[in-house]
């Protein structure tokens, strides 16, 4: 089973989507353009979790970033190997989001429970175990704010169990790294959009 993607922090803790965590070192490789990860491995009861986070800066004003994450339509454009994505349910800032990733052989569906939270500019997700799941567990955030001059700086979190088994231990890596590099996605799905938009305008 394969869930190389987003994830849901069950209660999301608000210290975990700050840049608290960032070292002098790790803000010159952010101003350099660099992803900054930070792997995380938890047992909790059951379940073996693996995720961390991540942080990117974006050349992009931070209210275009914003809508861009408040675009639940607009996530299989950077959720790694979705192949369809639909929101089932939506009432006010939260909504369930129906994702299905495809790798090969490999078919993995499941359901996020989302919550937009506009005075945060953010974005927090679990995955809905009343509905069917090929993930065990997952949890998470994803958040952006102003950062130096018209740029915005990213910030992702998240856990996942993916199950057990010999085939999962071999890709468990593997989902970790694409996990964490949705920022990066984020970011060059948004910049691409707004390159393409001034191009139309000339």
């Amino acid at each position: 089973m394969l869930s190389v993607v987003v994830v849901s922090f069950a209660t999301p803790s608000r210290s975990l989507s700050s840049n608290d965590q960032l070292t002098t070192e790790d803000k010159k490789l952010l101003a350099a353009g660099e992803l900054v990860m930070k792997h995380k491995n938890e047992q909790r009861g059951a379940y073996k979790l693996i995720g961390g986070q991540s942080w990117q800066i974006m050349d992009v004003p931070v209210d275009v970033a914003w809508q861009a994450l408040s675009n639940l339509t607009g996530y299989k454009n950077f959720i790694p190997l979705v192949t369809e994505s639909d929101i089932k349910h939506r009432a006010g800032e939260e909504a369930d989001l129906a994702i299905r990733q495809e790798w090969g052989p490999i078919d993995v569906r499941y359901v996020l429970q989302t919550t937009l939270e506009a005075d945060r500019r953010s974005m927090v997700f679990r995955v809905d175990h009343s509905q069917a799941h090929d993930i065990r567990a997952g949890w998470g955030f994803m958040r952006v704010r102003p950062y130096k001059g018209n740029q915005t700086l990213v910030s992702f979190g998240a856990l996942v169990d993916i199950g057990d088994g010999v085939f999962v231990s071999i890709i468990r890596p593997a989902v970790r790294k694409d996990l964490l590099r949705i920022p990066f996605y984020f970011k060059r799905h948004v910049e691409a959009e707004v390159a393409a938009l001034r191009t139309d305008n000339l």
